[in-house]
C-alpha cells in the first residue's frame, strides 16, 4: 500500500514537473505580450498586407485606416469623392478627415505651402511632389507612408502605394514637403 501511493506521487511529482517546464519555455516575448501589443501586431501585419508592403508597426493607425479606404478608388480629374478623385483631391482629403488640415486644391499649390524637406528627412504624412509633365511645374503629389512608399491617385491605376524607388517616380521626383 504504501509502495503504490509513494509511486502515485512520483508520477503526479514527474508530470507536474513535465508541466512546469513546458509552460516556463515559451519565449519571454510571449509570456509578457500583453493583450494590446497583440492586437496592434494584427493590426499591423494586416495593414501591410492590405499596404502591399510591411509597416513598421509605428505608422499612424488612423492614417493607414483612411488611406486604405481609399485604394482602388479611381482616378477622375477634378475629382474629391471615393466614386472618382484625382491625386491633390485624394491628399486634401485625406489631410481634413485624419490631420483636419484643409489644404489647396492643386498639387502645385500645395508645393507652395509646404516646408521643403530633404528626402532622408521624410516622415510619414509628409508630401512628394513630382513634375510628370515637360515643364518644372509640380504636376502630382502623394502621401508619403514609410519605407519609399507613398499614396497617390494614378491617372491610370486610381489610388495605390507605390515606392519613391521605382525609376518612374525617381525620374519624376521634384521634392518632398512637410505641412506644418
Amino acid at each position: 500500500m504504501v509502495c503504490t501511493g509513494l509511486r502515485k506521487i512520483k508520477v503526479f511529482v514527474f508530470f507536474l514537473a513535465i508541466i512546469i517546464t513546458y509552460t516556463g519555455c515559451r519565449p519571454m516575448k510571449e509570456v509578457e505580450e500583453s493583450p494590446g501589443r497583440l492586437a496592434d501586431r494584427r493590426f499591423y501585419a494586416d495593414f501591410s498586407q492590405k499596404l502591399g508592403y510591411k509597416l513598421n508597426g509605428t505608422e499612424n493607425p488612423g492614417l493607414l485606416r483612411e488611406v486604405a479606404g481609399w485604394l482602388g478608388t479611381p482616378h477622375r480629374l477634378g475629382g474629391t469623392t471615393r466614386q472618382g478623385v484625382d491625386c491633390s483631391g485624394f491628399v486634401g482629403e485625406v489631410f481634413r478627415v485624419v490631420f483636419k488640415i484643409t489644404l489647396p486644391r492643386t498639387s502645385a499649390d500645395m508645393a507652395i505651402i509646404s516646408q521643403k524637406i530633404e528626402t532622408d528627412q521624410l516622415r510619414e504624412g509628409d508630401l512628394v511632389f513630382f513634375n510628370t509633365g515637360d515643364g518644372t511645374k509640380i504636376t502630382h503629389v502623394g502621401i508619403y507612408l514609410s519605407n519609399h512608399r507613398f499614396v497617390h491617385a494614378s491617372s491610370t491605376l486610381g489610388v495605390i502605394v507605390s515606392s519613391l524607388n521605382e525609376s518612374f517616380y525617381r525620374r519624376t521626383f521634384s521634392h518632398a514637403g512637410r505641412i506644418n
